[in-house]
């Protein structure tokens, strides 16, 4: 699911909801975003879960276990949210981490399970070593969406150090990143290691 940060207190469909400390997940939307009793969106920090079907696309690999997992983990659930520095997107949607009773981090056990991949967007920053981690942990097992993600088709990548994103080498996102922001990969696997995300124009 896109993730774009606003900087203000309103998102830009109109005005957004006081975030909440605790609240009960009513019902999960795809694997990285649920929606809370209280009617407020919360799309989970730190992370990219598959993208199921829409716009007559087809669902992404394992996008329907994503979320059913998610599903399993958190929905009936009382959760604890934790923010970052900013707390919504151009949706209106809250930004948060969520933690179970027992003190899990959602985010961090999705992606621990292969069922989303590290997305962090400056300055929400919070958790990312842990995050990698768990992701390092998931690659190494080839687990979930390792099975697939890991297929190299390019010599190399480039990645833009700003954005944490990494593109196809014939991308124009790629190619406008500025000398200071650019570094290249010469692996697909060594990207999602230093917690680089795919980007969703060239999507390597």
């Amino acid at each position: 699911m896109l993730l774009t940060l606003t900087t203000g207190g309103h998102a830009a469909l109109g005005q957004v909801q006081t975030p909440v400390r605790e609240a009960v997940v009513a019902h999960v939307v795809d694997g990285d975003t649920v929606a809370l009793a209280n009617g407020q969106k919360v799309r989970l920090l730190g992370i990219d879960a598959p993208e199921l079907e829409h716009e007559g696309k087809p669902a992404d690999f394992l996008a329907h276990k994503s979320r059913k997992f998610l599903t399993e983990l958190v929905q009936g659930q009382q959760v604890r949210l934790e923010y970052d520095r900013l707390r919504y997107d151009r949706y209106g949607r809250t930004l948060a981490y969520l933690f179970l009773p027992d003190g899990t981090n959602v985010s961090r056990e999705l992606v621990r399970q292969g069922l989303a991949h590290v997305y962090t967007v400056p300055p929400n920053m919070r958790f990312r070593e842990e995050l990698l981690a768990a992701q390092r942990e998931a690659i190494n097992a080839r687990r979930g969406v390792w099975l697939k993600a890991l297929k190299q088709d390019e010599p190399f990548y480039i990645g833009n150090r700003r954005s944490l994103l990494f593109h196809r080498p014939t991308c124009h996102l790629g190619h406008n990143t500025s000398q200071a922001n650019r570094v290249e990969f010469r692996s697909i696997l060594d990207a999602y290691l230093q917690g680089y995300s795919p980007c969703r124009t060239c999507k390597p």
